[in-house]
């Protein structure tokens, strides 16, 4: 992040409780200069599509990854509760001369990744001690095993050295993946829309496919060791399109409406509706549920078909997250291009301040992804050179946008927001996306057209009626029953 902005025509409040985000913070926004930055860094993800052999191949391979990861890590967990400390040289030079040999160079991206998570581990166990780590946050847990604990085996994924490989593309969606020091060349489909210099690959088996990761550093040049290590995609910079305008949007989200956004130049709103990531959600909370039981009550009794209900679960797992996460990026990708069309340069977006740390459900923990959904909405943003703020929203959903008083029986339903004072009715995110923009230094109309939408799985549709279409059911004719057909037809003939 940039750094700390205070409001137009305000100051920051010292009596606000320290938190992961201040009152307002911005993303980098548009670049002003040519040089990529840190935060210039896309992930593409590729489907792999290897043949029989190049499977075995990439399993023997990802298998011993994982055994280099396990390996390690439990002869650093054991050093560690005997002294509480780890001999990180001498067990990375072990352990990278014994992999070295299947592994090769790649061995160390493991050990680096190890030694990281084991740093940050340290870091935060020393806050814990010092009693600094904040109340939500419990005792940390030293780093993790790559392995399903039920069935013992190791999760598949490799880590590939960002010299050690890279992309031949033949056409838009389709390549191949030359990986060096095995001599694979796998076939890859997907689209790579970045070019820059690679990072480390990450090679994983996900629900019975390969994907591979590859970071890209956007705008960057490759090495003069490694000239192969630049990826060809369609756009060599972030910012793709100029802002049209400039106008400010200022959003509210939530999730029985995803975005309720209102705007200083227009008296129109925009609603994109959020039911149907919650059912989405809750279907697939169902089948896990249902696998999960069957599962258990198979692997209690000691039948052996409780490792297929374990596939069928970890498989409803993950739909459950991919689905999900469709449905938000859909909807992102919707509304920066409705706001870069309206004209829009800033956008301001309230996060909802220690809401999962103070007050935490079902809905703001796993159904509803506000933090991801206003990172991925900022780099969106960047394509179109518009530049976003957040705002803490404390206290939006409560004051009136209209008289500027709270009422404590203000908000009547879910959805609708009543001024005692004035007896104006507004929906409630609305309201709260105008008090966003007076906690920033606007004024934004009361909204007289709203523009509603809802998220599906192929695209967003709009919810509000063309002019001249009607709401109303129509009425269908019942078509004759068996038998009088010949009837209908002898009296058209008399007539």
């Amino acid at each position: 992040m940039s750094g700390l902005v205070p409001p137009r025509g305000g100051s920051i409040s010292l009596d606000e409780p320290v938190g992961r985000y201040p009152t307002l913070f911005t993303n980098p926004g548009t670049p002003s200069h040519p040089k990529p930055r840190k935060g210039d860094v896309r992930t593409v993800r590729l489907r792999l599509l290897p043949s029989g052999a190049q499977e075995r191949k990439l399993r023997k391979l990802a298998d011993a990854t994982a055994k280099l990861w396990n390996e390690l890590n439990y002869v650093r967990l054991v050093q560690f509760r005997a002294s509480g400390k780890v001999n990180f040289k001498d067990t990375e030079h072990e352990f990278y001369y014994r992999f070295n040999s299947v592994l090769g160079v790649n061995a160390g991206q493991v050990i680096n990744l190890n030694n990281w998570a084991w740093d940050s581990f340290f870091k935060l166990f020393r806050l814990y001690r010092q009693g600094k780590l904040p109340k939500f946050m419990g005792k940390p847990s030293p780093p993790g095993f790559w392995k399903d604990r039920l069935l013992g085996r190791r999760l598949l994924r490799i880590l590939v050295r960002n010299d050690r490989y890279y992309l031949e593309p033949i056409n838009g969606g389709e390549g191949y993946l030359v990986l060096k020091d095995w001599g694979l060349r796998i076939k890859y489909a997907g689209r790579i829309k970045w070019s820059g210099k690679q990072g480390t690959l990450v090679i994983k088996f996900e629900d019975g496919r390969w994907f591979a990761y590859v970071p890209i550093t956007v705008g960057a040049k490759p090495a003069k060791s490694n000239p192969k290590g630049y990826v060809k995609g369609i756009y060599e910079k972030i910012q793709i399109e100029e802002p049209k305008g400039s106008n400010k949007a200022f959003i509210d989200i939530g999730l029985n409406n995803l975005f309720a956004v209102v705007f200083n130049h227009s008296d129109t709103a925009i609603l994109i509706k959020g039911s149907t990531i919650k059912a989405e959600y809750y279907y697939w909370k169902r089948e896990i549920g249902t696998y999960q039981s069957v599962r258990d009550w198979l692997r209690n009794h000691g039948f052996e078909a409780w490792r297929r209900y374990h596939a069928y679960w970890l498989h409803a797992k993950y739909k459950q997250h991919e689905r999900l996460r469709h449905y938000y990026r859909t909807a992102i990708r919707f509304l920066a291009k409705t706001l870069h069309g309206m004209g829009v340069d800033e956008v301001f977006i309230g996060y909802p301040y220690m809401l999962s740390q103070n007050n935490s459900n079902e809905y703001n923990t796993n159904v509803w992804w506000f933090n991801k959904v206003i990172r991925w909405l900022g780099e969106v943003l960047q394509e179109y050179g518009i530049r976003l703020n957040v705002v803490n929203e404390y206290g939006t959903s409560k004051q009136c946008s209209i008289c500027n008083i709270n009422h404590e029986n203000g908000r009547i339903k879910r959805g609708l927001y009543v001024c005692e004072l004035t007896g104006i009715k507004i929906n409630a995110d609305l309201n709260a996306a105008r008090n966003i923009a007076k906690r920033v230094g606007y004024e934004a109309p009361i909204p007289k057209k709203i523009l509603s939408y809802i998220v599906t799985t192929n695209g967003v549709k709009p919810l509000t009626p063309k002019e001249g279409v009607t709401t109303k059911t129509p009425t269908v004719k019942t078509p004759p029953k068996k038998g009088e057909e010949g009837v209908i037809y002898c009296l058209m003939v008399n007539q």
